[in-house]
């Protein structure tokens, strides 16, 4: 546990910090907003919206902000 709390920083995770413990899957919605979540609850609201979802291929998602 120590070994996996050494690799994030600070108080609060980055979104690239959250992304390694949510396991890195993000979907965009109708409404043009990004959530991270499951590969499971991203393909939901991929599908519920219309939008798009992601998880290996986060990295070059035009739509995902790399910040």
């Amino acid at each position: 546990m120590n070994n996996l709390m050494s690799n994030f920083s600070g108080l609060a995770l980055s979104r690239m910090e959250m992304k390694k413990v949510t396991g890195g899957c993000s979907a965009q919605g109708s409404n043009g907003q990004v959530t991270t979540c499951s590969q499971a609850d991203c393909q939901a609201i991929a599908a519920d919206s219309g939008g798009h979802w992601c998880c290996a291929s986060c990295g070059s998602a035009s739509w995902v902000n790399h910040a």
